[in-house]
């Protein structure tokens, strides 16, 4: 692997998408965005994130030291780099197969991800989408995405993403 400047612009881009998926969230409140405000909304991201990792795998157990490859890389959405417009960020091996440096890192994107999807400013996803649709686009047709991440989330496949942020 290398340690040199790829990691550092790796670093800058994703705080600095994640800064601006952030304040795309937060700026389209039709309430004031004060701290009850952000935190609402913020949960329910991190929620949302969590339910995708599990849908991605990166709890499961696996051959890694025992962890999933999505868990070793630090990666637990399953983010893709198109998804994430970032094409210095380093690959496993010769798969394709995003690596983030850190699990902070590789949350961070995801973060970013969601609110991209809640907020209308994703190129792929919109707020009215359901998680069945999301799941179309996201896990390559794999209908049973939407499915799994309903499930970690207590809601159905046909819960659209602004309800489930808090956005309409």
């Amino acid at each position: 692997m290398r340690m040199g400047n790829d990691w550092g612009v790796s670093a800058i881009a994703i705080g600095a998408a994640a800064l601006i998926g952030w304040s795309g969230v937060g700026g389209r409140s039709h309430r004031p965005a004060g701290p009850a405000a952000i935190d609402s909304v913020d949960r329910r991201v991190v929620a949302i994130a969590q339910a995708i990792a599990v849908a991605e795998g990166y709890y499961a157990p696996g051959t890694h030291d025992g962890r999933s490859l999505p868990y070793r890389l630090n990666k637990p959405g399953g983010l893709k780099k198109p998804a994430l417009g970032a094409g210095s960020l380093p690959t496993w091996k010769d798969t394709g197969i995003v690596q983030f440096p850190t699990s902070e890192m590789g949350w961070a994107a995801l973060h970013y991800q969601v609110r991209a999807m809640a907020s209308g400013t994703s190129t792929v996803y919109q707020p009215s989408d359901t998680l069945e649709t999301v799941g179309g686009k996201y896990a390559d047709g794999d209908l049973n995405w939407g499915v799994n991440v309903a499930a970690a989330l207590g809601v159905t496949p046909a819960a659209k993403v602004a309800d489930l942020v808090g956005r309409r």
